[in-house]
């Protein structure tokens, strides 16, 4: 029977075709034809080769190393960076080969997992290759999902390793840029910190130098040099803590004692301040818990969340010290009424040299240190400190949880 090019071709013959050209192009890969001659007004002739042309055509010129595999896991094509990267040659022979035969046996289920998952979505994962020279090597590949006819669905897989290198690389010098910068702006505070008291106690010295003075003067000056020797004294004791503890420096000195007691003496330390910045300060204490721990570190610790909370608190603002039992601990929180806390800069409010907002630090007084101390004093208790904000204007709350002593 003759159809002209106009007459329609039923569903079963294209079924048929598709068969017939699926077939052709299996035995082909298989070897059990070594060329398909197709009569027409031209002659064609197709070989395994023309038939994996348009599969090393893709491959052949990725950048990186690339494989076409079929849904099981078959190589059918592969470049010359994918041969090196599994250390298999000639690039001809890796048709064929399933790609677990490039990995250890122990890690198989992980990749063929891997694939599988390929096939529904792109994706990517580290496979630990088995190279003949027993050189050890992971590979990062990307999978993807394509359409072939004489196979389905097929997978592209590619090596990228590199690509995740470089992006490594570039998330590594953003981050050294950001110490760097924070590290400017610290040494910018300790400069201003450490030159602050100079002003006040050269006004003092002045005033002794003079030989008329009198007492309310003499008491005035010395008030003020042991008020700024105080502060120089604070500061430098700060910078040297931070010392310690990046040098796992510090020893707790630990001892049975009562949380109140501990809270009682940080209020008393931080009460001036607190009084001085024309802030409200509440307390809401449970009974007696008894921890393990060093309590002039401890209170240390609540010391300096203090004075954070009373640096960055307007006057008429409050702060809230509660501590409660919880889950064989205790939870302490410092909760004020402050700026707050940028969503972006919790994650690293704790970390050395990070700092809200520098130049309202160097208002206010303080290295911006303080935080990134009691971390370390409370992680060395075997307890842990968070920060919580809602935002700019929000206040902040700092909560210490320490385990109670058994």
């Amino acid at each position: 029977m003759t159809r002209t090019l106009d007459s329609p071709i039923s569903e079963n013959e294209l079924r048929r075709r598709l068969e017939e050209a699926e077939d052709t192009i299996r035995a082909l890969r298989s070897g059990e034809a070594d060329a398909l001659l197709v009569a027409s007004d031209r002659e064609q002739v197709f070989t395994l080769e023309s038939a994996d042309k348009p599969y090393w055509l893709m491959v052949g010129q990725m950048p990186d190393p690339a494989a076409i595999l079929t849904a099981d896991g078959v190589v059918l094509s592969c470049n010359q960076g994918f041969a090196n990267l599994v250390g298999r040659e000639p690039v001809r022979a890796l048709a064929g080969e399933s790609m677990l035969s490039f990995v250890a046996d122990h890690v198989r289920p992980d990749v063929e997992a891997l694939l599988r998952s390929g096939l529904a979505r792109d994706t990517q994962g580290d496979v630990p290759l088995s190279r003949p020279d027993g050189a050890p090597l992971t590979a990062h590949f990307g999978i993807r999902s394509l359409r072939e006819g004489a196979f389905g669905f097929c997978l592209l897989v590619v090596d990228l390793t590199t690509q995740q290198h470089y992006q490594e690389l570039k998330r590594t010098q953003a981050a050294l840029r950001d110490a760097d910068r924070r590290k400017d702006e610290f040494m910018a505070t300790l400069a201003h910190e450490l030159r602050q008291p100079l002003a006040p106690m050269r006004n003092a010295v002045e005033i002794l130098k003079t030989c008329a003075t009198n007492a309310d003067d003499l008491e005035w000056a010395r008030g003020v040099l042991d008020r700024q020797v105080r502060l120089m004294t604070r500061l430098l004791e700060d910078l040297l803590d931070i010392s310690r503890l990046s040098r796992q420096g510090v020893e707790l000195r630990l001892e049975p004692v009562e949380l109140g007691a501990v809270i009682e003496a940080a209020v008393e330390t931080s009460r001036p301040f607190i009084d001085d910045a024309g802030l409200k300060l509440t307390q809401s204490l449970p009974g007696p818990v008894r921890l393990t721990a060093d309590p002039v570190r401890l209170a240390q610790v609540l010391t300096n969340i203090l004075n954070n909370a009373a640096r960055y608190t307007e006057a008429g603002g409050s702060i809230h010290l509660r501590a409660e039992r919880e889950d064989g601990g205790v939870a302490v929180s410092v909760r004020d009424t402050g700026v707050g806390i940028d969503p972006e800069m919790l994650p690293s409010i704790f970390e050395i040299y990070s700092q809200a907002n520098p130049a309202f630090t160097r208002s206010r007084g303080g290295l911006g240190i303080g935080l990134s101390l009691a971390r370390g004093l409370v992680e060395l208790h075997g307890g842990t400190i968070e920060a919580k904000s809602e935002g700019r204007g929000r206040g902040s709350e700092f909560i210490v949880r320490l385990p109670i002593a058994s």
